[in-house]
């Protein structure tokens, strides 16, 4: 008597050659994410010691700010910084200090702000709702750095756009940073 089963392939082989592509595609998105993402790639600088992550994305623009805090002086140099930033595509526009009797004027209905909205950076703010998107926890004596991000950055109802929409703060002592990103309309 002949072997009664018959040689079929086997269902889960069409799979497989499906599935190894699909899954080789999602690696890499995921892995990608981070450079996809505006300013997505700071979430890998000194990730330990991140202590706030705001991100909001919508299909017309978005922002974003992250926290830094370490206990030893210098974990943060303007060096790795500009470092980092530059190897990551943004390029860097110069440079500010500000004293932290500057920063007492840098608030939104009592609350510490970085004062930037659709219009860019002003150390000398108004009265402007977007500042509510970015909170400063940085009180004391900083410098402000100033990146062309490549992302666009549009006055809603206007043709003004602006593509030096990044800025780092660091404190003087090197123990807190925080970035600032704006995109979109």
């Amino acid at each position: 008597m002949k072997n009664s089963k018959q040689k079929y392939p086997s269902c889960t082989t069409g799979y497989r050659k499906l599935f190894t592509p699909i899954l080789l595609s999602l690696f890499v998105l995921l892995s990608s994410c981070n450079k996809a993402l505006p300013a997505g790639f700071w979430a890998n600088f000194h990730k330990d010691l991140i202590i706030k992550d705001i991100n909001d994305q919508g299909p017309n623009g978005g922002h974003r700010a992250l926290f830094w805090k370490a206990k030893k002086q210098n974990t943060f140099t303007s060096k790795e910084i500009l470092s980092f930033a530059l190897n990551n595509g943004w390029k860097f526009k110069g440079t500010l200090s500000i004293k932290s009797e500057d920063l007492k004027r840098w608030n939104y209905y009592g609350s510490p702000i970085f004062p930037f909205s659709n219009n860019g950076f002003t150390s000398s703010p108004s009265n402007n709702s977007s500042y509510s998107d970015f909170p400063r926890l940085i009180n004391s004596d900083l410098t402000v750095f100033k990146f062309d991000t490549d992302w666009v950055t549009i006055d809603p109802g206007t043709d003004n756009s602006i593509t030096e929409n990044g800025f780092i703060l660091l404190n003087k002592s090197g123990t807190a940073m925080s970035i600032y990103h704006l995109w979109g309309e």
